[in-house]
């Protein structure tokens, strides 16, 4: 294969997506519980939400840290939905991500089908983001109280996630593990780290093919088999 015909096959495989997902610190460390939801549909566009829940006492603040999310796209506003009690205040952010253009920095969704392997029964999903959290600075004396405040990123993927984990670019070398359930997977990323890069693998029974394929094996078969059969008759029979 030629440098261009690799080139042409990575820009299939490489499908739509570059987010730079940067959460506030402030939103983690005054919030009940942050959580991140990416949802992957079957041709590789998404579906993101952020929610978070405080104590009423930071309602204003909290409406500014989660439109201070960055996420690679403009929130829809028609999906934002704010909810409160005399104690606590949540609030929900949405927004459609389509097919934009591929970059060197942020994320990829890479998808391998039958364009990439026409032999096996799956189409992969692999979806790897940066996750930044960002400080106020660094010297900032809140930052020291980051330890002990996670980011919950959980993830839909369109099919059964074989892999999923978390590392921090700096700090351990262990990744953090995912609980991983089906096609969904969620994994606490620590706020006491700037950044994390987040790997999820998920596949799908191709089964339209996977029916295509039984049926052309079938196919086959039965004419192999009429084959032998006529010259299994046309012998001349001893006597």
């Amino acid at each position: 294969m030629t440098s261009s015909g690799a080139s042409v096959r990575l820009a299939r495989t490489s499908s739509l997506l570059c987010f730079m997902l940067t959460v506030p610190f402030a939103l983690i460390l005054n919030s009940e519980q942050t959580v991140l939801t990416t949802q992957v549909y079957l041709d590789g566009t998404m579906l993101r939400q952020v929610n978070a829940e405080a104590n009423s006492y930071f309602k204003r603040d909290l409406n500014k840290w989660t439109a201070d999310v960055e996420a690679g796209s403009s929130w829809q506003r028609r999906w934002q939905k704010d909810s409160s009690t005399r104690s606590t205040t949540t609030i929900t952010r949405n927004f459609i991500g389509s097919y934009l253009q591929p970059s060197d920095s942020g994320a990829e969704l890479r998808i391998e089908d039958l364009a990439q392997n026409l032999l096996s029964p799956y189409t992969t999903y692999s979806w790897t983001e940066t996750v930044s959290i960002k400080h106020l600075s660094i010297a900032n004396p809140a930052e020291a109280r980051a330890g002990g405040h996670y980011l919950v990123y959980h993830v839909i993927m369109p099919g059964s996630i074989t892999d999923a984990h978390a590392r921090p670019s700096t700090g351990p070398a262990l990744a953090a593990p995912a609980n991983i359930a089906g096609n969904q997977a969620t994994v606490m990323l620590d706020a006491a780290y700037p950044e994390h890069t987040v790997t999820i693998t998920a596949r799908r029974v191709r089964w339209g093919a996977l029916t295509i394929m039984v049926y052309v094996t079938l196919f086959v078969l039965v004419q192999i088999s009429g084959v032998v059969i006529r010259r299994a008759q046309s012998r001349p029979k001893r006597i």
